[in-house]
């Protein structure tokens, strides 16, 4: 399977993503301060804590698929499970933000965010697979695969729970975790081709 398209494919998808997300916001009824503020302002916050998230997980597929010498159909759907599950936050953000204080949005959120991180774990682990021991070990070898093993994940069944009490919890959580993540992030620089 050809590399370079599914590197393309995955390119194009985010950039609509990250597109869909930026057309959320609404012109505000009247042109100042306050009503930016108060018409945008949560989805802003969440906006920005999913902007980071797709920037962070990009660049660390980005290094992924780099390290890739071979992809296979397991690798191939894999990648479209992990941007389905992408997909989903465009809708997740606009959700909670139209109601931060309502329990089911942020279930979802929750919900969409665990998908998204356990789909990029394994794909992670595909890719490992379908190439030799050294490419698994550099995969194996990255902030981001050590962090998806960490006791972080554990912590989200307690959110589960909290969110019932504050459904905020999600966007606290999600900005620590997308902090934790982009600075964890340092790959080994590798050339890029």
């Amino acid at each position: 399977m050809n590399k370079a398209r599914i590197e393309a494919f995955t390119d194009a998808i985010l950039a609509i993503l990250v597109t869909i997300m930026v057309l959320e916001f609404h012109v505000p009824k009247t042109a100042d301060w306050q009503s930016l503020v108060k018409e945008n302002g949560v989805y802003f916050i969440a906006y920005v804590i999913a902007f980071a998230d797709v920037s962070v997980s990009w660049y660390n597929h980005h290094y992924l698929l780099a390290l890739a010498e071979r992809i296979n159909k397991a690798v191939y759907w894999s990648n479209m499970l992990w941007m389905f599950t992408l997909s989903l936050i465009p809708f997740a953000v606009a959700f909670i933000s139209e109601h931060p204080t309502n329990s089911s949005p942020a279930i979802f959120y929750l919900a969409v965010n665990i998908a998204w991180a356990l789909s990029y774990l394994n794909l992670s682990q595909q890719i490992a697979r379908a190439n030799n021991s050294d490419i698994a070990k550099k995969i194996q070898l990255m902030p981001i695969y050590s962090y998806l093993h960490s006791s972080w994940l554990a912590v989200y069944p307690l959110a589960f729970v909290i969110l019932f009490f504050w459904p905020p919890i999600v966007i606290v959580m999600g900005a620590i975790e997308i902090i934790i993540a982009a600075f964890k992030s340092n790959n080994p620089e590798i050339d890029f081709k």
